[in-house]
């Protein structure tokens, strides 16, 4: 099967988001299945990243108009043969809806992966125009595809409200094995470390909860530390409130780590924290699992559930400050106990057993192939 996958932006798995870390590793797996796998990126800059890949991967230059295609594109689409199956990654992308019509035009299948971007959450931030966007453009987008991959349970009825009756499958992100360094710390280090990584933006990712829970739980007698791993518009912000709480010395922001340098990181974290208010599956939480870390997540992560079912950590009773102080007090307890480090191993089995990126691309695959003939 011919599959061609197309975000903004070039499937680097080195960066902090985690639509280019799961297209590139669908990709991947999908490739390994014996399929003719190609990832199409629209960006502003042709310069192709330096990681190393199995699948083609072909770089369109942006318009400038951004609601028009460029001739590129338009003439590789043209040549496209009948059974290529093309998925979209992520929503609000101006140029999707156009190469949809192409590809109907041509009698052609697409499916869709918005990766949360359906989420309540997600309109907040003008939400107006969102809205209008939705409604003149991507809901006829999601109406005429073939198939939804939602990456995380909420996400379905996110989809569902836009474009009711559509054929909806949940297929979450995978995850590979990882190794990292985690190096003894020495006796004066203080622990235990809880840690962040993602992007830094306060309301998608409950940071605001994260620093204020954080300054509770050190009030309180707390004696972690807390890192965070990332970089973002927020960053200065929340560095502000960081030092405004009063336990500034206690919260280090570490800024973009990438490759073994970012997983040696996040091994050495005693416990990894999540507590955001929307997400499809978060990646960072993937990769935590896999090197042995347990985990502190919001239910709205997505990975609650699974969390739970496995023992790999803990839950927050609910999204709030409140609720991460909490957890933390409950993580203090645990590390004292000796009980974190059997938790991290659960969750090592759990990305094992549930998370394979060879069956969820092959799951994908049968889905795709089930789908097609709807439409041709």
């Amino acid at each position: 099967m011919r599959i061609i996958h197309i975000l903004l932006g070039k499937a680097n798995p080195n960066t902090l988001n985690g639509v280019n870390k799961a297209v590139h590793q669908m990709a991947t797996s999908q490739e390994q299945l014996g399929h003719q796998v190609e990832v199409w990126g629209l960006s502003a800059s042709m310069k192709a990243p330096d990681h190393t890949r199995s699948y083609r991967l072909r770089i369109f230059p942006l318009t400038r108009l951004r609601v028009t295609l460029g001739r590129e594109i338009s003439s590789a689409i043209s040549r496209l043969e009948a059974g290529t199956w093309v998925q979209f990654h992520s929503v609000y992308i101006t140029e999707f809806p156009a190469i949809a019509g192409l590809l109907k035009r041509q009698g052609l299948c697409y499916g869709v992966t918005p990766h949360s971007g359906y989420a309540p959450g997600v309109f907040k931030k003008n939400p107006w125009k969102k809205r209008l966007y939705v409604a003149l453009r991507e809901a006829r987008f999601l109406r005429s595809a073939a198939l939804i991959q939602a990456v995380g349970a909420s996400e379905v009825q996110d989809i569902l409200r836009i474009a009711p009756g559509a054929r909806v499958v949940l297929i979450p992100n995978g995850q590979e094995p990882l190794c990292a360094r985690r190096e003894a710390l020495p006796d004066q280090a203080v622990r235990p470390r809880i840690g962040f990584c993602g992007r830094l933006a306060t309301q998608h990712k409950g940071l605001d909860y994260l620093i204020e829970g954080f300054a509770a739980y050190k009030a309180k007698g707390g004696a972690g530390e807390l890192w965070l791993i990332g970089d973002g518009e927020d960053r200065g912000a929340l560095e502000e409130k960081a030092a405004e709480s009063g336990f500034g010395p206690s919260v280090r922001f570490l800024g973009a780590q990438h490759g073994a340098e970012k997983l040696d990181l996040v091994a050495g974290f005693d416990v990894f924290i999540h507590s955001s208010r929307w997400e499809g599956l978060p990646m960072s939480c993937l990769e935590a699992a896999a090197l042995g870390r347990p985990l502190v997540v919001s239910r709205e992560t997505n990975f609650a559930e699974y969390v739970e079912k496995c023992g790999g950590g803990l839950v927050l009773d609910e999204c709030s400050a409140a609720g991460v102080t909490r957890a933390l007090e409950q993580v203090d307890r645990l590390y004292q106990n000796h009980r974190l480090e059997a938790m991290g191993k659960n969750a090592q089995l759990l990305i094992e057993r549930e998370f394979n990126w060879e069956e969820n691309a092959r799951r994908f695959v049968v889905a795709a192939e089930s789908a097609m003939p709807a439409l041709q």
